[in-house]
């Protein structure tokens, strides 16, 4: 993933820092002057000095064949994840209708959410509603739909609250169950 990230990036602005790179991305300065020296042995890229005391980091073709092989791994990664997050979901919502539930509410906008929204769409559930604890997202348009505080919850007539967020599900479900709310409730996985 490091070594598409960095391609990527190299492609487009060959004249970055290595500083630069590693603020970019997140890792420390000695793990990009690795990657960096790797992928010049490898022959995925080219250093040429450019003024005032600085190197540019040139794709060869080799390291543009590189990038090409990582995009497909990454292409063919996130199909297969959302196709095996589309079934999981889809597993959810034949738990739910199976228990009667018609009126639904996503609780953390996230990917996810985006996926059970496309999911949901086969079913013969209706979305009332999705709300979220980051101030950010509240009174945006998310789906078409206002993103509404959990506070408001009760005032939403719904049949059940499905989790959305996977990072967020455990300070979720403790936010729900600060407020003693009693929908029925479910998660992703």
């Amino acid at each position: 993933m490091r070594d598409f990230q960095f391609l990527e990036e190299l492609e487009k602005t060959p004249n970055l820092s290595q500083r630069e790179l590693s603020n970019k991305f997140g890792i420390a300065l000695g793990v990009t002057n690795a990657c960096l020296k790797r992928m010049a042995r490898r022959g995925w890229i080219r250093l040429r000095k450019i003024p005032p005391r600085r190197i540019g980091y040139y794709l060869t073709p080799k390291g543009f064949a590189e990038k090409a092989k990582l995009t497909m791994t990454f292409l063919s990664y996130n199909i297969h994840h959302y196709s095996r997050l589309k079934a999981m979901i889809g597993e959810r919502f034949l738990e739910m209708a199976s228990q009667g539930v018609k009126r639904i509410v996503f609780y953390g906008v996230s990917e996810e959410m985006e996926v059970a929204y496309v999911t949901l769409q086969g079913t013969n559930m209706e979305l009332v509603a999705i709300v979220d604890d980051n101030d950010d997202v509240k009174g945006k348009n998310i789906l078409g739909r206002e993103a509404r505080d959990p506070g408001e919850l009760d005032n939403v007539r719904a049949d059940a609250i499905l989790i959305t967020s996977i990072q967020d599900r455990e300070k979720i479900r403790k936010s729900l169950k600060k407020r003693k709310h009693k929908t029925k409730l479910f998660t992703i996985s």
